[in-house]
């Protein structure tokens, strides 16, 4: 992976920000216990996939209208009780709704923004951009965090860290592209180390592990993913999420006040977000992975890896020789 590291080489030193950036490892911890603000959106003994910034605002716009038709129809609700307004109130309605169905079938049919996916079997991270596929071997995997503050009037002083990993495109290895793992807003080097430490204990000590990264034998997945932010509708879960940053030092009683309140007001719209992005999800999980990530996120499926693909066909030189760890794997 010579080109990754060239470019990640040559990115710090036109940036000038060779001091400022912190390099992670695959190999070697990046905090002290694993943990993640609910960014996985499916953990499974073959892969994990981390969801991106684009997956939250998927049916979006359906639910929305249909929170706003829905407490419409609860405010005239009193015409009901007038005999000749009730045709008029269900015809009105039912334009409405019938507007919202159209705006769901289109939301469904849309491209649906693909997550950045690890997989433990052939240890390697996949993200796809429309048609561009791209990868990158995870004992090769190039990370790093930056931390920036941002000074405003009209919010003050803004702290933000970034967390990316670089990957290449398949078949055309000098398009290298930095990936976000995570949204950089309100995070600190903590914090996005302590994600990165997540990611490196689902690849290194198993698909399973608890609170402090030790392997577990049992599944433990719905506990994973019960708090994923990707689901909208769970009050319990957003509350949960609000005491565990409040036990972490990032959050306070009266945000997670008027976050609750919120999501209380919002929620018929977070539960047709929900059940448009699962089946939009799962209509892009069959037709816009490539085929070769599909086959190898079967747990029957090949071990080789996408990179051996390119080596076979003069992509690359093989580096097993100058990391014998990782051919040995």
């Amino acid at each position: 992976m010579q080109r990754i590291q060239t470019f990640f080489a040559d990115l710090s030193q036109q940036a000038g920000l060779a001091d400022e950036i912190i390099r992670l490892s695959p190999r070697r911890r990046a905090a002290a216990k694993p943990y993640q603000l609910g960014d996985v959106q499916e953990q499974n003994e073959v892969y994990l996939d981390l969801a991106t910034g684009a997956d939250f605002t998927k049916g979006g716009l359906t639910g929305t209208m249909v929170m706003i038709f829905f407490y419409m129809a609860l405010l005239v609700s009193p015409l009901l009780g007038q005999p000749d307004q009730v045709d008029n109130y269900l015809t009105f309605f039912s334009v409405l709704f019938g507007i919202a169905f159209i705006t769901l079938f289109i939301e469904v049919l849309l491209p649906f923004p693909m997550p950045v996916r690890f997989n433990r079997r052939t240890r390697e991270i996949y993200f796809q951009d429309r048609r561009k596929l791209y990868h990158v071997p995870w004992d090769e995997a190039v990370a790093w965090m930056q931390q920036t503050r941002q000074v405003t009037q009209y919010t003050g002083a803004t702290r933000m860290t970034s967390l990316q990993v670089l990957l290449q495109r398949f078949r055309q290895p000098d398009e290298v592209i930095a990936l976000q793992l995570s949204l950089p807003m309100g995070k600190t080097p903590e914090i996005q180390g302590m994600l990165w430490e997540y990611l490196r204990c689902y690849m290194e000590k198993g698909p399973w592990f608890d609170e402090e990264g030790e392997p577990l034998l049992a599944s433990n997945r719905d506990e994973v993913l019960k708090n994923r932010w990707g689901k909208k509708a769970d009050l319990r879960g957003s509350w949960q999420a609000c005491e565990k940053e409040m036990e972490l030092g990032i959050g306070t009683k009266l945000g997670s006040f008027f976050l609750m309140l919120s999501q209380v007001g919002f929620y018929p719209a977070a539960l047709v977000q929900d059940w448009t992005t699962a089946v939009a999800r799962r209509r892009a999980e069959k037709g816009q992975w490539d085929k070769r990530v599909r086959e190898r996120c079967r747990p029957d499926g090949p071990t080789t890896r996408l990179y051996d693909l390119e080596v076979e066909e003069g992509l690359h030189r093989d580096d097993s020789e100058d990391h014998p760890e990782a051919a040995a794997r």
